[in-house]
């Protein structure tokens, strides 16, 4: 029996810092491992591109630019992205390690789900699709593949805006139809999208959620596009007709061809979800969970998902060698509760009476489940605001956050602070002011004190001398940017500066781990004065310069008419690379138009001509003591000619 080849990523330190522990899924785009983040002592999920696609620079561009679109975004119902950087040939992204389960994998297990925990599941989607709509993020690949259901009674969305960097066409066959289930009609005929499309995708999900089935279906990918584009996705009770009518017209506005026709945004259809629950009541969203007769075990084996084409690691592979499923038994209630009408009435303070009653069933039904069955208890459940616990000591922040129904987590973050003591609460983990689930996990951030180190000296160190100098004292050389210097060889580094590109002088203090930003040496400014224009714009633009032509040029005796008499810079900047600088161009000599001085006195016609900008020759016999009483009678050159400034001008006088 061949030996499977061992992953030579496996045990390997990325940017010597996290730690690759295991290999978790592989999609069309990157393969998931679980890392442990040597630096915070933390478990996380480091993606890394595929080598062949991370030779493509472009993509490469485009999968950290969405990755940082990502990491913008921190809400509770989003994984959040730590990191992203390239090390060699290794691109990478970091992102929240969710020990748990995929809606897809809850799908395969139980098929159709009840309209209770439909609404559980669409109600923490939508509000993490509200966040990052909000911020001008649109997801594009909303799939159950896509929607992580934490061990502790979390939901959240992944990959929000990776998909965009994904126009490879790296798809297996079975990928592309798992993922085109859920692409929007406008998506699929022109490539465009919106969150809208989002929306679109959501509707396929809850009809998915709620029969158990996608509604369209096909061997091939054209065949499912054909019917995005050209079918009308049906009501979800023609599956199962103890579907509420009102998940009908909720899949039905979601669903519609037209992106116009659909809800505008996210809030929108979280809103109309939220009254649809208080018109029915507690008692129908339960009615399905209580009917429930499957019993299947979910496995503990977690897939955190894939930007794209995630392949789903079958059941059966090697993965899950030793693993068997949790024993269960069927559970049913002894009194069936008695009917209640749909009224129009608030929903009790902690969620859905018998409701959760019924949840209380799946519960037990999951067995051996573990945590990822604990939120079908709790649910979303009604959020609670993060208090703003920072200054206070590690006991009053765990009281404060207790009494918000919030639940403090033993192990805390610790960071070194320069202001803050030692064992001061620096802050929390969601931030204060997110909206997290009654009874959420909150992680303090306590002050270890100040740990300052001393800003090295750098002056005339190269990239990788800096780097080094740095790394001794624990900083970080971060992002790197060029200045044109005179006086510094190209390629040495003029200053280190902060986030805030304010410079840092040697042996300035900043915090052990902080990361510094350097300002390196472009090299000289290229000296274009005197040439043509044209010439001129070449050799700036090869410096990373673009240069226009700006004013009404300037007069000048020594450069010619047409040529370059000077770069002109922005006033208290140093040019870099990129930088658009305006060329003075020549207009020649200044031209003065000759005045008529014939008739005047010698000395108030060279007055007049010296303040006009000429130099003047005097010939006459008459002694300069009586210029004022002898006049001009000819000039040369003669009056009315325009001359260059400068030139000179002869007066004659005889008596």
């Amino acid at each position: 029996m061949d030996t499977p080849p061992t992953d030579p990523l496996l045990g390997r330190l990325v940017d010597k810092r996290y730690l690759i522990e295991s290999k978790v899924a592989r999609g069309g785009m990157a393969t998931v491992y679980q890392a442990m983040d040597l630096r915070l002592e933390r478990p996380v999920a480091i993606k890394i591109m595929h080598p062949h696609l991370a030779e493509d620079g472009d993509f490469t561009k485009r999968f950290i630019q969405e990755a940082r679109s990502a990491a913008r975004l921190a809400h509770p119902n989003i994984v959040n992205v730590f990191d992203q950087g390239q090390e060699g040939a290794i691109t990478f992204i970091v992102m929240e390690y969710l020990p748990g389960i995929t809606l897809r994998e809850l799908l395969q297990d139980f098929g159709a789900l009840t309209p209770a925990q439909t609404v559980d599941i669409v109600r923490a989607v939508l509000q993490g699709l509200d966040a990052a709509h909000s911020a001008g993020i649109v997801h594009r690949d909303l799939k159950p593949e896509n929607v992580l259901l934490a061990d502790d009674g979390r939901i959240k969305i992944a990959d929000f805006g990776l998909a965009r960097a994904s126009t490879h066409n790296t798809a297996t066959s079975q990928a592309l139809l798992g993922t085109i289930a859920y692409l929007s009609p406008e998506l699929i005929s022109r490539g465009e999208a919106d969150l809208r499309s989002d929306i679109y995708a959501l509707g396929i999900m809850m009809f998915e959620m709620l029969t158990g089935a996608q509604p369209y279906q096909g061997d091939q990918a054209v065949t499912i596009a054909y019917q995005h584009q050209n079918d009308i996705v049906p009501p979800p009770s023609t599956k199962n007709p103890a579907i509420p009518a009102q998940f009908d017209e909720l899949v039905d506005w979601c669903t519609r061809r037209s992106p116009d026709e659909r809800p505008p945004h996210a809030r929108a259809v979280l809103e109309h979800l939220v009254e649809v629950e208080k018109l029915l009541g507690a008692a129908s969203l339960a009615t399905a969970t209580m009917d429930l007769n499957q019993t299947v075990a979910m496995t503990q084996k977690i897939s955190p998902l894939d930007a794209q084409e995630t392949e789903v690691l079958d059941p059966k592979s090697a993965v899950f060698d030793g693993l068997e499923p949790a024993p269960t038994e069927a559970i049913t209630l002894e009194e069936t509760p008695p009917p209640q009408e749909p009224v129009r009435e608030a929903r009790p303070a902690r969620g859905r009476g018998l409701a959760i009653m019924g949840t209380l069933v799946l519960l037990l039904v999951l067995g051996g489940g573990g945590g990822a069955a604990w939120w079908w208890f709790t649910g979303p459940g009604d959020l609670v605001s993060v208090p703003d616990v920072a200054g206070s000591t590690v006991l009053e922040a765990t009281t404060v956050l207790e009494e918000a129904e919030l639940s403090v987590a033993e192990a805390v973050l610790e960071e070194f602070d320069l202001v803050l003591p030692e064992g001061t609460v620096k802050g929390t983990n969601p931030p204060a002011g997110s909206q997290i689930e009654r009874l959420g996990e909150i992680r303090l951030i306590v002050s270890l004190g100040p740990n300052p180190v001393a800003v090295p000296a750098i002056s005339g160190q190269t990239l990788d001398q800096v780097r080094d100098s740095l790394e001794a004292v624990n900083l970080i050389l971060g992002t790197t940017s060029q200045e044109f210097n005179d006086f510094v060889d190209e390629g040495s580094v003029l200053r280190l500066v902060d986030e805030f590109d304010s410079p840092l002088a040697a042996g300035s203090q900043v915090l052990a781990g902080s990361t510094l930003n350097a300002v390196v040496s472009a090299g000289s400014l290229p000296n274009v004065a005197g040439l043509p224009v044209d010439e001129a714009r070449e050799i700036l633009q090869r410096a990373g310069l673009t240069g226009i032509v700006g004013g009404d040029g300037a007069f000048s005796d020594t450069v010619p008419e047409g040529y370059v008499v000077e770069v002109s810079l922005p006033t208290g900047m140093t040019p870099r690379p990129g930088d658009t600088l305006t060329m003075i161009v020549s207009r020649g000599p200044e031209l003065v138009l000759l005045p008529n001085l014939i008739d005047e006195s010698i000395a108030d016609a060279r007055d007049t001509l010296e303040q006009l900008g000429f130099e003047v020759e005097v010939r006459t016999e008459i002694p300069e003591s009586d210029w004022d009483r002898a006049w001009v009678t000819s000039m040369s050159p003669s009056a009315g000619q325009e001359i260059p400034k400068g030139s000179v001008v002869t007066i004659r006088s005889f008596a």
